[in-house]
């Protein structure tokens, strides 16, 4: 879906290109002297209509790209991420993981038989161990560590919701946005805490986009509006006091 995404902007850009480029030639011929005068009309009436033939394609495959967004967050709702577990060669995963939650979460009865699948996620890096991709049984299992994860305080130890790629995106982008205070997911919607106080979920880069946001551009001097765009603070110049030399009269 995301390379059927990619080739249609691609193609909208080429097409908008070369129909600038048409237009311009057109515009630096005589059409007076040619036989063909109505060729502006047509080219107008043409570029109208692919125009809007395209358009009508992206609106499907947003439609299609936002279905599969949710359908595959759907099939990872039984899922959790363990990141800054230790990585050995030769290790019991399953088991490994499963104890330190037992232990550092107080759940005393969770147990391997609770996971149907425990894997390691991505390429191996020796600067740090991949993340843990845990598959649990049933979804109020999975709740029920999720929701007791702030045992793992101070462990270097860290849970995560295993995101879409595109959900993973705009999560990192809003972060950096709004904070990591005021961001975070549940169930595989992003819940952003805006300027105003207000709670808001999203699950695109569309729906950030359009969020209010203050960034700060203090070292720049200038500030933000409400819409996210740096505006130059109007701040006055600072005033000297100057200093009167106060004569003094001979008696």
């Amino acid at each position: 879906m995301e390379s059927i995404k990619h080739s249609l902007d691609e193609m909208c850009q080429h097409f908008n290109t070369r129909m600038a480029e048409f237009q311009q030639s057109l515009n630096s011929t005589n059409l007076a002297t040619s036989p063909t005068t109505n060729i502006a009309s047509q080219f107008g009436s043409f570029r109208s209509f692919v125009l809007t033939a395209l358009q009508g394609l992206q609106l499907q495959v947003q439609l299609l790209y936002r279905q599969h967004d949710n359908l595959e967050m759907r099939s990872r709702r039984k899922m959790l991420m363990v990141h800054g577990f230790p990585e050995n060669k030769k290790e019991n995963i399953s088991s490994s993981v499963i104890k330190l939650l037992s232990d550092k979460v107080k759940m005393p009865d969770l147990s391997t038989d609770d996971v149907s699948r425990c894997h390691r996620f991505g390429t191996s890096m020796a600067e740090k161990p991949r993340p843990i991709i845990i598959k649990f049984r049933t979804v109020a299992k999975k709740n029920q560590v999720w929701f007791a994860k702030t045992g793992l305080k101070n462990t270097g130890i860290t849970l995560s919701e295993f995101l879409t790629k595109p959900r993973h995106d705009t999560f990192m982008v809003a972060r950096r946005r709004f904070g990591i205070t005021k961001c975070w997911t549940k169930d595989g919607i992003i819940v952003i805490v805006g300027p105003d106080g207000k709670r808001h979920s999203i699950t695109s880069t569309l729906e950030l986009d359009n969020l209010p946001y203050e960034s700060d551009n203090r070292e720049q001097g200038t500030t933000s509006s409400s819409s996210g765009v740096a505006v130059e603070s109007k701040t006055k110049p600072a005033t000297h006091a100057v200093r009167i030399k106060r004569s003094v009269k001979n008696k």
